[in-house]
Formats: C-alpha cells, structure tokens, sequence
C-alpha cells in the first residue's frame, strides 16, 4: 500500500529528526547550564572564540553562536596560523574563515612565526604557540569593554592535565586542573567530553 509506506516513512523521518534534535538540545542546555553555573557570560559581552578549525573548536563555535541571542553577547572568532605545518596550516585558515563568513561571525586571522620565535625566546613549540595565540585574543579584545577570551578545553583535557599534574608531584593543587573560569579567559566546553563533542557535530 503506497500511502501506508509513505506514512511508515514519514514517521521513522521523525523518529530519527526528534531524536537528533533533542541531543543537540540537550547538548546546548548543558553548556548553557555550565556557563550560568560559573558566570562565565554577563549580557552584553563580546565573546572571542578562539577557532583552530578541529573539531573542538568548531563545536564551541556552533555552540556559542546557538547560545549568543539567549544570553545577550555578541561573538567574534580568532584564528591564529602558527607558520609551521605550511600547506595544511593555510588550510586550516581558509575553512576557519569560511565557516564564520558563512555564519556571520566577525573572523580575525592572525599569523606568526612559531619556530622563530621558540628559538629567540628558547620556548618549547607549545609555548611560543601559546604566547603567540592569547596574544592575538588580547589585540581583538583591547579596545572591548566587556570582553571574553573563549577557548575549547573539554573534559578529556581536563583530566589529562590532572593526571600531568599528579605526575609531577603538583599536590592537591595539581588536582584542580584547568579552572572554567581565568580572568576573561572561560571554557565553556570543560564538562563535555571529547565523545560528546564529535556526536553533537555529527548530529
């Protein structure tokens, strides 16, 4: 029967779309919940993402963007291209800068000699490009009067660091690991886990 199999269609279409919908609300209420938790947002902020174009960061982008209206600030997104991994790397920036185009979103692009400058300041790679990223989120941020830094830590890094941090005989302290919150430095994305993350941008 033609009109029994559309309708058979038509209700596993909404099985599969409501189940989709409702992780990806569930997903952006726990974020939600988490940054009202810790004061991370105050309305009328001007949120900086910081959008490597992995996974990580671009889930923190889609969820920011979903989460700006219901808590009142606006969004820009930084990239940074360390000048390390040649090709690759410009294309990293290209997508990072496409996929805000396409959103709407303020996209900054800076560039920097990572290489150059671990070897001027003797700093390990990590560092140099460290420095040179929460440098360029301080020159999008200056000027601002209500500015966050926002930056896609997640619960594996979180507990990664943990373990670092006992291994190397921090204490109690070490235990604490990455806070939420560092002066306008906030990571909204810290009790998601890396699992969850892929989930919600295949969803």
């Amino acid at each position: 029967n033609p009109q029994f199999l559309r309708l058979q269609f038509c209700a596993c279409f909404y099985i599969v779309f409501l189940k989709d919908y409702g992780r990806i609300w569930e997903m952006e209420e726990k974020v939600f919940g988490y940054i009202r938790k810790h004061q991370m947002i105050q309305e009328g902020d001007c949120v900086v993402a910081g959008i490597s174009g992995g996974a990580d960061s671009v889930c923190l982008l889609f969820l920011l963007e979903a989460l700006r209206e219901r808590l009142g600030f606006s969004l820009e997104a930084v990239h940074v291209e360390h000048g390390i991994r040649g090709e690759e790397s410009l294309s990293d920036a290209g997508f990072a800068e496409q996929l805000c185009r396409q959103r709407g979103i303020t996209f900054h692009l800076y560039s920097c000699d990572v290489p150059k400058r671990a070897a001027k300041e003797k700093l390990s790679m990590e560092e140099a490009a460290r420095k040179c990223r929460y440098e360029a989120f301080e020159a999008v941020c200056a000027g601002k009067q209500q500015a966050k830094i926002a930056v896609a830590h997640n619960r594996d890094d979180q507990a990664e660091t943990i373990l670092w941090n006992l291994a190397r005989g921090s204490g109690l302290r070490g235990m604490c690991g990455i806070r939420p919150v560092n002066g306008k430095v906030i990571r909204p994305l810290l009790e998601i886990s890396r699992e969850e993350i892929e989930r919600y941008l295949q969803e």
